[in-house]
């Protein structure tokens, strides 16, 4: 399964680890694993237990313009000479410096230190890791986790 990261509260400046919430489960959308979502997909939990040390492993994709938690922004992936799930800090490194740099940028319209999103990452946890998963997922959501319709798209929020 995969683990999320908090990176952007509002104006918080430290990196947290976060639950998130417990969205409707009754959302119509398609149930995906979290390692086959794509930049410009909107999605809720499937489960009140995932997030924070939790891992989550399937979500909700939903269309945008449905009630969504989270929407993600960009995905970048570790090289294929990384043999082993590296280390929670530099996954962390990849995670802050990727997520809140160009691709954030280009999707949202400003960047992400002027954004009023809240600003995650899925990476890859051990089991998925072995199952050959290398993939940083950025999402975001509104920092008190309420649902919303409509893209971050060139939002410029």
């Amino acid at each position: 399964m995969r683990s999320p990261t908090s990176l952007l509260v509002l104006h918080a400046t430290a990196v947290i680890a976060v639950g998130l919430s417990s969205c409707s489960l009754f959302s119509s959308g398609t149930t995906t694993a979290t390692k086959d979502l794509k930049v410009g997909n909107c999605y809720n939990t499937v489960s009140d237990k995932a997030g924070g040390n939790n891992p989550v492993g399937e979500v909700a994709v939903v269309d945008c313009s449905r009630a969504h938690t989270y929407e993600v922004v960009a995905q970048t992936t570790f090289p294929d000479d990384v043999d082993t799930l590296p280390s929670e800090g530099s996954i962390k490194s990849l995670g802050e410096g990727f997520c809140q740099g160009e691709d954030f940028t280009r999707y949202v319209g400003i960047e992400a230190g002027s954004s009023d999103y809240q600003i995650e990452y899925l990476s890859p946890g051990e089991d998925t890791w072995a199952q050959g998963d290398r993939l940083v997922t950025c999402v975001v959501a509104q920092g008190d986790k309420s649902q919303v319709k409509g893209s971050a798209k060139d939002s410029k929020k």
